[in-house]
């Protein structure tokens, strides 16, 4: 994966002019808008003429939709607009075996991140075979990871991303099991064959979700400066994201037509999804993972939440990162590390306020009662394998869970 050359440049409106186009043996990002309509022509470079489209019902309804089938045209033979979020394996076992008879030999996903792991779900499938719980990654607390290799060739994945999870980007997915737990799973074959970032076509999307899901994405960065992978390719990627969305975040909220804001967030996702695929995450994100599969939150609306307060979990043992953080944002105290930290703890809470996310549990649709069983379920979360802070047990989650409430 190439990085987007955004950092040299210092005028924004480059975004909105000229087409940033990368391509390697392995993944290709094209940024411009209007590209939705260049789709069909850029999935022939991958040889694909029997494609899946996997979205959801709102983006099956929308332009962006009809715009890529207009393109794609029919190279596409099968459809599957039933996505939610938090796709099960239930449904992804079912498409893979409709995408199976249908002898399909690429998938386009459109939409937000749960369009992606559906994606990477079947690919799994048809690639894999065998039950899709059986290729999920283990882990045991406090300190017991075990990844499951995944061999085979994955066919393309086309992704079109509608929000700034960064799904697209990255090799791993989850999926939520019948019993509301998230499996998640990994393998490098997996990132997409080619991502289209469209600042156009996402102006469609509510800004109240671009917003959530900006979040998650800024949380990408932080906790990659901050994990146990943490290396020098990664905390450069994550300062970069983490100066693009505090500067793009808010612009996007105060217009939420602005195709140059559009784009700044799409670059800066693009940016979080390269910080995991070479860090990965921590506490928060297994926090998050939880909220969403077993107490039914979006990704975005948890991250939003949850970040201050893993950060506040974890500032003995990330002291360095939440410096680097403090220096990104801009509010670092000259020569008093202790007031960096918590200035840089304060400035994530700003631009939760700023952006107009949800700062509270209590706020969303969440039952309290569940806490205590999403606690437990966070416990089996590899990103607890990846903190700089070990969690000896559930309690503590609990108590991170409940001053989020």
């Amino acid at each position: 994966m190439n990085i987007l050359p955004y950092g040299p440049v210092k005028d924004a409106n480059f975004l909105m002019t000229q087409p940033m186009d990368i391509q390697n043996s392995l993944s290709r990002v094209v940024q411009q808008p209007g590209v939705i309509d260049q789709i069909g022509t850029l999935v022939d470079s991958l040889g694909c003429q029997r494609l899946l489209l996997v979205c959801g019902g709102s983006t099956r309804r929308g332009a962006l939709y009809a715009r890529a089938i207009a393109s794609l045209g029919a190279r596409v033979v099968l459809v599957m607009d039933q996505v939610v979020e938090h796709s099960s394996t239930g449904l992804v076992t079912q498409l893979a075996e409709k995408a199976k008879l249908a002898k399909i030999d690429g998938i386009v996903a459109i939409g937000g991140g749960s369009s992606s792991d559906t994606a990477k779900g079947v690919a799994i499938l048809l690639a894999e075979g065998g039950k899709i719980e059986q290729h999920a990654s283990r882990f045991t607390p406090p300190d017991q990871f075990v990844p499951q290799p995944l061999h085979q060739p994955k066919i393309p994945i086309i992704a079109v991303p509608t929000t700034l999870s960064a799904a697209e980007v990255t090799p791993g997915l989850g999926l939520r099991d019948d019993s509301g737990r998230k499996l998640l799973f990994w393998d490098v074959k997996l990132a997409c064959r080619l991502i289209l970032l469209d600042p156009d076509a996402t102006r469609e999307v509510p800004v109240s979700v671009m917003a959530s899901t900006g979040m998650n994405g800024f949380a990408h960065c932080v906790e990659g400066l901050y994990s146990r992978l943490r290396n020098p390719v990664a905390e450069s990627l994550a300062l970069q994201g983490i100066k693009l969305f505090q500067r793009w975040l808010p612009q996007m909220v105060k217009d939420p037509q602005s195709i140059t804001a559009r784009a700044g967030v799409l670059t800066a996702a693009n940016l979080s999804g390269m910080v995991i695929s070479t860090a990965r995450v921590g506490i928060h994100h297994a926090m998050c993972h939880c909220l969403g599969a077993k107490g039914g939150l979006s990704h975005g609306v948890a991250n939003s939440i949850m970040l201050p307060h893993a950060l506040v979990y974890n500032q003995e043992d990330a002291g360095p990162a939440l410096l680097l953080l403090a220096q990104a944002m801009g509010c670092a105290v000259a020569g008093d590390e202790r007031q960096s930290i918590l200035a840089a703890i304060q400035a994530v809470r700003d631009l939760q306020i700023e952006t107009g996310v949800p700062l509270r549990l209590r706020d969303t649709s969440l039952k309290r009662n569940l806490l205590p069983d999403i606690a437990h379920d966070v416990m089996h979360d590899r990103g607890l394998f990846f903190n700089p802070r070990k969690t000896e047990s559930s309690q503590a989650v609990l108590e991170i869970l409940e001053k989020a409430w």
